[in-house]
């Protein structure tokens, strides 16, 4: 008789995406993947959102923890953005998640192989000072993080570093 084999996605939504990951039951651990797939018409989620979320996790958590400090630092270290004397608001920046990718296998207690690549847009249109942007203006910094070296995830995600772009051998030890 055949073993039996299962396994379970789940949809969910980070940093306001909606995203499909599988988990599998093995025999001796388990492993989860989350494919890269392209993303549309994704509006992403404010730091302003982001900390609102983080208040309410905390405090449905029963915890005493308080999140004012990490919020007066984000406001004071971006204080330098605002053309106002209010500050600045945090409700301006906005983060979307283009594309992530997952891979957790885990088989034995004392052997887990985690990978993953993220993709992010954070939204930076308007906030440079109206002095400054004539001279210069961002609308969008793109952040990409990953440790994976497969070569599908790669070029789903379009990962390369500056090197290989334009043709300089990789030095001995690079990922």
């Amino acid at each position: 008789m055949s073993e039996l084999k299962a396994l379970v996605g789940v949809d969910f939504a980070l940093i306001g995406t909606k995203l499909k990951a599988v988990y599998e039951q093995k025999d001796d651990g388990y492993a989860v993947l989350l494919i890269p797939s392209e993303q549309n018409a994704d509006t992403g989620v404010s730091i302003g959102q982001v900390i609102a979320d983080i208040k309410k996790l905390v405090s449905s958590s029963g915890s005493e923890a308080s999140t004012e400090d990490m919020e007066k630092e984000l406001t004071e270290s971006l204080s330098g953005l605002s053309d106002g004397k209010d500050g600045f608001d945090l409700d301006k920046i906005v983060v979307k998640l283009n594309m992530a990718y997952l891979y957790i296998n885990k088989e034995k207690e004392e052997n887990a192989e985690t990978e993953y690549a993220f993709q992010l847009q954070i939204v930076t249109e308007g906030l440079i000072p109206k002095a400054v942007a004539q001279l210069v203006d961002v609308n969008n910094v793109s952040l990409s993080i990953w440790n994976t070296t497969r070569q599908k995830v790669i070029e789903k995600m379009r990962l390369i570093k500056i090197d290989e772009y334009i043709g300089i051998p990789a030095v001995a030890g690079d990922a």
